[in-house]
């Protein structure tokens, strides 16, 4: 009997080879008989994670010493922007390792690593690669929100509102933006009936990561802006007080029968 693919099997020998093979089409001095070798000896015996990293950092040292010349070589392998939204892994993990090169090597260069994180966002997403920099200068990393939230592309407007979830799956945790809750609110404000289920799903999951640390704040959140916000944000938002039997999360959704 076969045994099932885990994620971290995806993470192997064949796509340090496919790696290989595009890169080395448009940076033809690419040592890809070295770079297969090395990565297909480190990613042995470790976690999907570690095995991310490994390829990160093997795309580090055999990419130029130059940032903005490596992540160049890097978004010119990405292929066609995605117009789906939900899509299998096998699909997608091709640009995990490329992420966290941004993540990893990028916080030296924000505008060109904002750059890299957008085209990597259009195919897949860049949520865990964004958080660096939204630790480190928030600020900074508003200026591009602001120009992402009013973009035409979903998974632009998504990454505004996931890459800044207190409790994002997989990552470390994430504090409030300029450490006042209400700065999520903000951020969170005008996509609360986005024409896309993707965003708004991804709201939704926003709101209720915040809910753990403030229920009453997210319900008096909701309750303000209850006409500008779809039902489906509404429910999904509540699921965690809506199970812990919270009084005013059951008044609202109460309401909205």
């Amino acid at each position: 009997m076969n045994r099932k693919k885990l994620r971290k099997d995806y993470f192997d020998k064949e796509l340090a080879k496919r790696y290989a093979s595009d890169i080395s089409e448009v940076y033809p001095d690419f040592d890809s008989e070295s770079f297969i070798d090395d990565a297909a000896i480190e990613i042995e015996g470790r976690r999907m994670s570690e095995r991310i990293a490994v390829f990160a950092g093997k795309l580090k040292q055999y990419l130029p010493d130059d940032y903005v010349e490596a992540t160049a070589i890097l978004t010119a392998v990405l292929g066609q922007e995605n117009e789906q939204f939900y899509f299998p892994f096998e699909k997608t993990h091709y640009y995990r390792a490329i992420a966290k090169f941004i993540e990893v090597y990028g916080r030296e260069d924000f505008e060109q690593s904002m750059k890299a994180i957008e085209e990597v966002t259009k195919r897949d997403t860049a949520e865990f690669a964004i958080r660096p920099f939204i630790e480190n200068d928030y600020d900074k990393v508003e200026k591009v929100f602001k120009r992402w939230g009013q973009s035409d592309n979903a998974h632009l407007r998504r990454l505004v509102t996931e890459g800044t979830r207190p409790r994002l799956p997989w990552a470390k945790k994430l504090d409030f933006l300029r450490n006042d809750v209400c700065e999520n609110f903000r951020l969170l404000q005008p996509f609360l009936n986005d024409p896309s289920r993707y965003v708004e799903k991804s709201v939704a999951n926003h709101l209720n990561d915040i809910s753990k640390y403030y229920p009453e704040e997210v319900v008096s959140f909701l309750n303000e802006n209850i006409n500008e916000t779809s039902l489906f944000i509404v429910k999904r938002a509540l699921r965690t007080l809506k199970k812990q039997e919270h009084s005013d999360a059951l008044e609202l959704l109460e309401t909205l029968k």
